[in-house]
């Protein structure tokens, strides 16, 4: 776990984004202030510490946690029935977004293992052959 102490008493409670992980959960006071996708940690981390520089005198923990599709819902912070009931211009909106994070993956990630999940999960989608 990582502290980031701010000016005013604040703090940032951390931790990096493990290999399973898919989103980073923004927690103030417990609850949920902001959800990301996992490949915008670093936006997410100095969007808390701003916060938490931005509330002082008043000292605030704010808690950037990354998590799992499984861990966001059983923390409450994503829906069982996330995917149910979706239209297809919803379904189609989901898939490009998938398909454009994994591809930014495939470009910017210097690590062996993200990238060959990456390319198997861009194959198992027909997108490449």
């Amino acid at each position: 776990m990582t502290n980031i102490w701010t000016p005013g008493g604040g703090r940032v409670a951390t931790m990096a984004p493990g290999p399973d992980d898919l989103f980073v959960v923004t927690t103030v006071a417990g609850r949920r202030a902001l959800m990301h996708p996992v490949g915008l940690y670093d936006h997410a981390l100095k969007q808390a510490e701003a916060a938490a520089i931005r509330m002082a005198p008043v000292p605030v923990t704010i808690k950037v946690l990354c998590v799992t599709l499984r861990e966001a819902q059983a923390f409450g912070f994503a829906p069982d029935d996330l995917f149910e009931g979706q239209t297809p211009q919803e379904e189609a909106e989901w898939r490009r977004m998938m398909l454009a994070a994994l591809y930014d993956v495939l470009r910017n990630c210097n690590e062996a293992k993200p990238r060959a999940d990456a390319l198997a999960l861009l194959k198992q989608l027909g997108e490449l052959t």
